[in-house]
């Protein structure tokens, strides 16, 4: 592990960046605008302190399309880059007492140098990548709104007011069916931006090849897993989809039942309950064992979360082998 000199812990908003540098037990905070004069100005407040950069390391937490500016600055100049899930740094650095952006970015400083043992280096998405996931973000928009228009005729219907459920049926007609070309449109233009990289073409071929995982699963993993050249290890990537069972216990008197972590990618883990209970339906495998374990009493939801991670285990293999599961249709 690296031995940094130089910790800047980053808070990010859409307009600014807060950093707070700390070298022995020493702060000093800047802020910044988010764009290219920021940068700049970034950069001469860096080599004030350093010239090297492999003494340096930034720590920020995800902040989606706000980072880019940022990130693609440090990456260019090859400064290591630790983006962290806000939820994690404050599971461990607990409860902050007052809020605002220099207080935070303090904090994600002091979480960064106090945790070394968790750092994971950012690492920036090829160009076909990133255009997959801002097309995959549109999508689950279009779906979103799609779900908001038809679930006032689902709740009428549910009333027994069928009438009003056909009008309003009628009323958003046309709109819904915009929608479903817009997103067969999407969809087309994502499985083009995977055919276009050799790579993640072979990647997608590969995970789909899993009996259960389909588009949208095998869409999400790739994009989460940076096409799988992060998270290769099949128990951080069930932990980071929630899927992953943890022991309760302490002493003699707490036995609590083994269950996930609340924390997690709720998306990844709503596309693998989707998957996991096609996977009991069309692999003979998967549907002996959800049957088997739940005539033994099991329950239900507990043997799904089990085949979820048995479908994780064999696209980390197929990955890893480079070669299609071997299918054992039910």
């Amino acid at each position: 592990m690296k031995n940094y000199e130089h910790i800047f812990g980053v808070d990010v908003s859409k307009k600014t960046v807060d950093i707070t540098h700390i070298k022995d037990q020493e702060s000093s905070h800047r802020k910044f605008s988010n764009d290219d004069s920021g940068m700049k100005e970034l950069l001469l407040w860096i080599q004030e302190y350093t010239v090297s950069p492999e003494t340096v390391l930034f720590c920020m937490e995800t902040t989606g399309l706000y980072c880019f500016p940022l990130t693609g600055f440090l990456s260019e100049r090859k400064i290591d880059i630790w983006v962290e899930q806000a939820i994690q740094i404050k599971k461990v650095m607990g409860v902050a007492r007052g809020k605002n952006d220099k207080i935070d970015s303090l904090r994600i400083a002091l979480y960064a140098s106090k945790n070394m043992e968790r750092l994971r280096l950012w690492k920036p998405m090829n160009a076909t990548l990133e255009k997959i996931k801002h097309l995959t973000a549109l999508r689950e928009r279009l779906v979103e709104t799609k779900k908001k228009l038809e679930v006032p005729i689902g709740e009428f219907e549910a009333m027994g007011d069928h009438a009003m459920a056909k009008l309003l049926s009628k009323s958003i007609k046309s709109s819904l069916n915009a929608i479903d070309k817009d997103l067969k449109n999407v969809e087309a233009k994502i499985m083009a931006a995977v055919n276009e990289d050799e790579n993640l073409k072979l990647i997608f071929r590969l995970v789909t090849s899993v009996v259960g995982i389909g588009f949208v699963t095998a869409i999400n993993l790739m994009i989460h897993t940076n096409g799988f050249t992060i998270m290769k290890d099949v128990r951080k990537l069930a932990c980071y989809c929630g899927v992953a069972p943890f022991e309760y216990s302490s002493g003699t008197s707490v036995r609590g039942k083994t269950r996930v972590h609340h924390m997690a990618n709720k998306k990844v883990k709503c596309n693998l309950h989707m998957a996991s209970l096609t996977a009991v339906k069309l692999d003979a495998d998967l549907k002996q064992y959800y049957e088997r374990k739940v005539a033994e009493g099991k329950n239900k939801m507990s043997v799904l979360n089990a085949v979820k991670n048995k479908l994780l285990a064999r696209v980390i293999a197929v990955v890893n082998k480079e070669q299609e599961y071997v299918k054992n249709v039910a």
